[in-house]
């Protein structure tokens, strides 16, 4: 059956293969041995994880073949494995013109990963996005000269290397993540990456003074930190630095519930936007003293919090807020009375409100959504959107750790 498929039947099917199964497919029969091959050459993207390194191991020709093809059309790689330190030598016989993303991750390596990562930029000069990890130092990135995405997890940074690296590549996203035990040099030196926009890093690598210095770059507007328990000292610095007011959006991962005094906290963001709390907890105080003191406000993300207020507590809020346009109650565990409650308060908090500004609620996996109608029969109001479909929440990670997230003006 396999081999009655025409050509382009099979370049659509390969694209969902695995590199991996591809060699496995290749065995089949010589013909779909020529067909894999010949797809090579138009490939865009390639995943070479562990097993794929150590088949090209021990038979360095497969690893040739595919490069032969593959080299001209592939924009995407990742290398994920042992061997690279060996192997990536061999590859100085290939060109690859198109390939501008790369993901790596080398192991058991240890001291040859600086000559690593020299390797990468003599074999893809052209790379924008770079996400290495390993025991690298940060030598040699500099000669990535179009970088513009870097994703580094190193063992250490010193000084020299930090002062090189901000002042000649022309980065606008920065992820940097050395290991917690490494000797990390003058991270307030970013200031020479006058094109940063956005940084992500960990809070206890982030001084007051790379906080600062940050903050007075021409183009940066996102910052993204996980946190332990730095997000308090966090807040005083933006008040410190006077840049409260440049505040647009503000998200908390997990790590909300720390503030005692979250509410006051939040309210002196007088610019704020858009406020996202998720998988964490808040009270309805706190809750209420944001939504009555912040004027600008015009989204709330209230996602998967510990303990929802009741339905009469939620819409006090809304009443408190003018200018609130969505509110984001998905994933919630909903009181069993939140629906009935909600009617009661419905016509008292909506009516102050102007015709052109409704608020949207989102009620995507609640109780509300069980019975769609019946919610949106219920909840009539022509100042009240209902809708039961996911919000994406944009953010700079998946992660369930617990994190911050602030975009400035």
């Amino acid at each position: 059956m396999l081999d009655k498929l025409n050509e382009d039947s099979w370049a659509v099917i390969l694209q969902y293969v695995k590199l991996k199964d591809q060699y496995s497919l290749m065995q089949v029969s010589e013909e779909i041995n020529a067909i894999v091959q010949i797809n090579w050459k138009y490939i865009k993207e390639a995943h070479i994880d562990e097993n794929i390194l150590r088949e090209f191991h021990k038979e360095p020709s497969k690893m040739h073949d595919f490069l032969k093809s593959a080299c001209k059309s592939l924009k995407r790689l990742l290398l994920r494995g042992p061997f690279l330190e060996v192997l990536l030598p061999s590859w100085k016989s290939y060109d690859f013109p198109m390939l501008r993303s790369l993901d790596c991750t080398t192991w058991f390596a240890y001291e040859q990963d600086d000559n690593v990562t020299l390797l990468l930029t003599e074999l893809f000069p052209n790379l924008t996005k770079l996400k290495l990890q390993n025991c690298n130092h940060g030598h040699h990135l500099w000669n990535f000269s179009q970088l513009q995405d870097l994703y580094l997890s190193s063992s250490s940074l010193d000084t020299p290397t930090l002062d090189r690296v901000f002042s000649s590549l022309p980065l606008r996203k920065l992820a940097l993540f050395p290991f917690p035990t490494s000797d990390v040099g003058d991270l307030s030196l970013v200031w020479k990456c006058f094109t940063l926009e956005e940084l992500l890093i960990d809070d206890f690598n982030l001084t007051f003074n790379m906080l600062s210095n940050l903050l007075r770059l021409p183009r940066f507007k996102r910052l993204f930190f996980y946190t332990r328990d730095y997000y308090y000292n966090y807040m005083s610095d933006l008040g410190c630095l006077k840049q409260e007011f440049r505040v647009r959006s503000l998200l908390f991962n997990s790590c909300s519930w720390y503030f005692h005094d979250l509410g006051l906290i939040i309210a002196r963001f007088s610019n704020l936007c858009r406020l996202v709390i998720q998988d964490d907890d808040i009270n309805k105080k706190q809750l209420y003293v944001i939504c009555s003191n912040l004027k600008r406000l015009e989204e709330l993300h209230l996602i998967d919090i510990r303990e929802f207020p009741f339905a009469s507590d939620m819409w006090n809020m809304v009443g408190a807020c003018r200018t609130l346009k969505v509110l984001n109650i998905s994933n919630n565990e909903l009181d069993e009375f939140f629906l009935d409650e909600s009617i009661t308060c419905l016509n008292r908090v909506l009516r102050r409100r102007d015709a052109d500004s409704p608020v949207t609620l989102y009620t995507h996996k609640t109780r509300l959504a069980n019975d769609p109608q019946k919610t949106i029969d219920a909840l009539n109001h022509p100042f009240l959107r209902i809708s039961f479909d996911p919000v994406h929440v944009d953010t700079l990670t998946k992660s369930d750790r617990a994190f911050i997230e602030t975009e400035f003006i």
